[in-house]
C-alpha cells in the first residue's frame, strides 16, 4: 500500500516534469512558471522565487532538513535544471546550476543514485561553468 502511494507520487512528478518540459520548448514561460510555483509549493512545501533566492548554503540546509526521498530530488533537481535552460552566464542561472549539482551529488553520494541522463546534465553544467565562469 505505502509502496503504491510512493510509485504514483513518482508518477505525478514524472507528468508535471514532462509538461513543463513542453512548456518550456514551446515558449510559454509564464505558464512553465505557474506550474512550477504550484508544484514546488504542492510537493516542497516553498515556492519557485524562494527556491531561487536560497543560498547555495540554505539550499543545502533545506534538503537535510526536509530528508526528501531520492526521487523527489531527482525531480526537483530536473525541475531547477529546466527553469535555467536556455543557459545564460549570469548570477541566477549559476546558482540555480549549483543547486542541482548539489542534488546530483546527493543523489549520489546519500542514495547512491545515478542516471545516464544526469551525468549527461552534469557534463553540460561543467562545460557551461567551464566556457563562462574560468
Amino acid at each position: 500500500m505505502y509502496r503504491d502511494y510512493i510509485l504514483n507520487e513518482i508518477e505525478k512528478l514524472a507528468l508535471v516534469i514532462a509538461r513543463l518540459m513542453g512548456l518550456k520548448t514551446a515558449g510559454k514561460d509564464d505558464e512553465f512558471i505557474r506550474l512550477a510555483d504550484s508544484t514546488l509549493l504542492h510537493e516542497y512545501n516553498i515556492h519557485l522565487e524562494e527556491l531561487l533566492e536560497l543560498t547555495t548554503e540554505g539550499f543545502e540546509r533545506t534538503l537535510e532538513r526536509e530528508n526528501y526521498s531520492a526521487d523527489k530530488l531527482d525531480a526537483l533537481a530536473q525541475l531547477l535544471f529546466l527553469h535555467s535552460e536556455p543557459l545564460a552566464a549570469n548570477p541566477e542561472t549559476l546558482l540555480s546550476l549549483q543547486k542541482v549539482l548539489i542534488i546530483f551529488d546527493l543523489l549520489e553520494q546519500k542514495y547512491h543514485r545515478q542516471s545516464f541522463e544526469n551525468i549527461t546534465k552534469r557534463n553540460r553544467i561543467y562545460e557551461f561553468m567551464n566556457n563562462n565562469y574560468e
